[in-house]
């Protein structure tokens, strides 16, 4: 049975009070991104990001156990400061496309994060067994503190 990509998404949503330039830079400078990426409890080690399309973007994501989770993404579109389009995987197979968009909102910058995935069963499994729209939830939360802590 055929599946619409609404049954295949995640999309995750945040309005923060700072310039999207701010918040590009956030995302798109490994130095930054290191301190506030992912979920709570997760670090990110080894970052670095070839900004350009058909660039990698690697790093390790390291668990609360220590666990560590290689992530390997490869641009697919790049159009500063507004948006980013990238396959994300671990360097053997992608398991899905993802894009962030930086739109110009209130006071601030409205944050979109998009995971399309290749099937229902996929998207489901990332949220039920790994968290993933509380995870996003989180990982939206840290960087909004971030870039009001140490970038505005």
């Amino acid at each position: 049975m055929a599946t619409n990509e609404k049954d295949r998404e995640v999309v995750l949503q945040r309005e923060i009070p700072f310039a999207r330039e701010l918040v590009w830079k956030a995302i798109t400078d490994p130095d930054h991104m290191k301190r506030w990426w992912g979920p709570d409890g997760f670090t990110i080690e080894d970052p670095a990001m070839d900004l350009r399309i058909g660039g990698a973007w690697t790093f390790d994501m390291v668990g609360p156990d220590g666990t560590r989770y290689p992530n390997h993404s490869v641009f697919t579109e790049i159009n500063p400061p507004s948006r980013l389009h990238f396959d994300h995987g671990d360097g053997k197979r992608v398991w899905f496309k993802s894009s962030i968009l930086l739109e110009v909102a209130g006071k601030g910058t409205l944050v979109t994060l998009r995971h399309l995935f290749p099937s229902k069963e996929s998207r489901d499994e990332v949220v039920d067994k790994y968290g993933a729209i509380e995870g996003g939830k989180q990982h939206l939360a840290k960087m909004e503190a971030y870039i009001r802590e140490r970038l505005s």
